[in-house]
């Protein structure tokens, strides 16, 4: 193309002022996102601030060990607190109940479950079910300062002084006499069930069981009639169980009960041979 004569090109400017037309109004929608994200954050955080859907009251059910004060302190201390500083957990919508009921069990260990319900919009309803005492876990037999152990042989609460033999005792095991043994196992789950398995397969022999004391390689168990059994803690149960029916359907000890004779121990601690003794 041949420029004639007199003839100038020039750079239009429209393609930049639409570009930054274009940057203005992105921004513009950007803020205006912002704002409208904002307003719907504190507008939502005021609504679930407001009296009438905030929790301000707690009832509690079904505790006996643990004090309702100490339970709804627990509780309230929880919920004073707020998402990210804005949203209450103290709302009936978004009130915490997973980390409750686990902060509950873990600071009390006599509890097991917990559910919350509400009982209305401004009352939440704490439903506590405890652990069932299952036995007594002393330092050592003769004490009578006691816990409950249940049935895991986990120690959750002081037990009051009884009288009488109303649960089986267990006594000494690892746990530390300087420190408070609640929230400890007794003894390690697999070897806890088993000896209570061992226990109550005693009745049927006429054998009563009262107390079991762990010693550090053997277990004796002591009966109500006074006598006592002693096993080593490496030994086959279901095999001593076996040897002390044998030795119960023995025509000499048969003959001995008939006259009146009373087992002092049994010692089940030197494999097949198994040593006891009457009381004289």
């Amino acid at each position: 193309m041949v420029k004639k004569s007199g003839e100038h090109f020039y750079k239009t400017k429209r393609p930049n002022r639409l570009a930054a037309r274009r940057r203005r109004t992105r921004l513009i929608i950007g803020i205006s996102i912002l704002i409208i994200f904002a307003s719907a954050i504190f507008g939502l955080s005021w609504f679930l601030n407001q009296p009438f859907i905030v929790i301000n009251n707690l009832t509690v059910s079904g505790n006996s060990l643990v004090a309702t004060n100490d339970i709804v302190n627990t509780v309230k201390n929880i919920i004073a607190d707020s998402y990210l500083g804005l949203f209450a957990k103290n709302n009936i919508f978004i009130y915490p109940e997973k980390i409750i009921r686990q902060t509950l069990v873990a600071a009390f260990p006599a509890i097991k479950e917990v559910s919350g319900n509400l009982k209305n919009w401004q009352t939440l309803q704490l439903s506590v079910r405890e652990r069932a005492p299952f036995a007594l876990r002393c330092q050592t037999i003769d004490s009578a300062d006691c816990f409950y152990l249940d049935e895991n042989g986990l120690i959750f609460s002081v037990a009051p002084v009884f009288s009488n033999n109303i649960f089986l005792k267990f006594a000494g095991g690892q746990i530390s006499a300087s420190s408070s043994p609640i929230g400890k196992n007794f003894l390690p789950n697999d070897e806890f069930r088993q000896l209570n398995f061992f226990l109550d397969s005693l009745a049927p022999l006429g054998l009563m069981p009262i107390s079991l004391e762990v010693g550090i390689d053997e277990y004796q168990i002591y009966l109500k009639n006074g006598g006592r059994l002693i096993i080593g803690a490496a030994d086959d149960l279901s095999k001593v169980l076996e040897n002390l029916k044998t030795i119960f359907h023995s025509e000499n000890l048969k003959k001995t009960f008939a006259r009146g004779g009373a087992i002092d121990y049994i010692d089940f601690r030197y494999g097949n041979k198994v040593f006891y003794r009457f009381k004289n």
